[in-house]
């Protein structure tokens, strides 16, 4: 072996060049795999989708959900201060809209049931609950509360002061749910009375949260 003199600068470049690592052809190589692995990935993720959404609606199937596409249409409401409310205020969540009115026999029986799914995802910040009143007087609401024993409901009671927007959702029965997705699109429509305390509920909501 031929000794490398430290002090010779033609002996320390040879001995560099000699040296293991990463040629410029190896380099190429190296990068090409880093992508075709990435692109693989996506690969799998695109084609895993519609198996995703497939199983997310298995979940939900016992509960007779009615297909929707599309944006969910825009609201302007208020809460129980009077604040106002919009759908793009909650850009981001899961968001699970029902519309009743306290004179609804149906919205009657379905509201402690609508409770208990808010208390079954209490703390979860990507899932959100409304109920928006189509009452004529906001001030119905409170007292209809507090005789139902859900003055402390998780859910997020509001009031549209138009009383139409059930209609843009289009249909004008009561008591009806929505559930719209993180981007605003619809993903399902449940027509009529539903019994949200029961873990078929549970297991419908979490599959829209991918869990």
């Amino acid at each position: 072996m031929t000794k490398v003199d430290p002090a010779d600068p033609a002996d320390i470049a040879e001995a560099a060049e000699s040296r293991p690592g990463i040629t410029g052809l190896g380099l190429v190589a190296h990068l090409i795999f880093i992508l075709a692995g990435g692109l693989l990935v996506f690969w799998f993720a695109a084609a895993m989708s519609p198996a995703i959404k497939a199983q997310g609606a298995a979940a939900c199937r016992s509960l007779e959900p009615e297909p929707r596409s599309g944006p969910a249409p825009e609201f302007a409401v208020q809460d129980l201060t009077g604040a106002p409310v919009t759908l793009t205020d909650f850009r981001g969540k899961l968001v699970i809209v029902n519309f009743w009115a306290t004179w609804c026999e149906p919205c009657i029986r379905e509201w402690p049931q609508l409770d208990r799914l808010a208390e079954r995802f209490a703390g979860r910040d990507e899932v959100v609950i409304l109920a928006i009143s189509v009452d004529a007087d906001p001030k119905a609401i409170a007292p209809f509360l507090e005789r139902m024993s859900l003055s402390n409901t998780r859910v997020r009671v509001l009031w549209d002061p138009k009383q139409d927007s059930n209609k843009a959702y289009g249909t004008d029965k009561l008591p009806d749910t929505y559930f719209v997705d993180r981007a605003g699109e619809f993903l399902h429509a449940f027509i009529n009375v539903r019994d949200w305390g029961r873990p078929a509920a549970y297991q419908c909501v979490e599959s829209m949260l991918g869990g």
